[in-house]
């Protein structure tokens, strides 16, 4: 079960991505590495990049059981999408955190028009705020609930 972020995670969350060295973040090979690198940029001769980020290698965990059975190639395109999901990570995680803010103000501003309705307000208008306030799997039965098939069928 996936939680919701609090504010504060949030807050951490956003925190470590302004500390992070500013992107864009670049992937590239060299010499059985596969380097991660900030305003990377291919120079014709080589790649020149303003700081290094992280570095990975081939090489398999020998602690693993599961990784001795996988072949060069797999162990290598495991490496490369390892990488790719760091690379983009920098931009990956300020896209989410935009989505997730834009989110929680959408949710607020319903949240308010709901209250600023009559107080007599019907069943649509309650599970509207019990969907908006709870977390996924309560949401999932507030929308289930508020079938429209339901309240013709009743």
């Amino acid at each position: 079960m996936t939680t919701l972020p609090t504010e504060q995670q949030l807050a951490e969350i956003e925190a470590r991505e302004a500390a992070a060295t500013a992107g864009p973040w670049g992937v590239y090979e060299s010499g059985g590495l596969i380097e991660i690198a900030a305003d990377l940029q291919e120079t014709g001769h080589g790649y020149r990049a303003r700081r290094g980020i992280a570095r990975l290698d081939e090489e398999p965990l020998d602690n693993d059981l599961a990784h001795r059975e996988w072949t060069a190639e797999e162990d290598w395109a495991q490496v490369q999408a390892d990488a790719a999901f760091v690379g983009h990570a920098r931009e990956d995680v300020r896209t989410l955190l935009a989505l997730v803010r834009r989110l929680q103000t959408q949710r607020n501003f319903l949240l308010d028009q709901i209250k600023k309705k009559d107080a007599e307000s019907g069943a649509g208008d309650r599970a509207l705020a019990a969907f908006l306030t709870s977390g996924p799997e309560q949401a999932d039965q507030a929308v289930e609930s508020t079938d429209p098939g339901e309240s013709e069928a009743r």
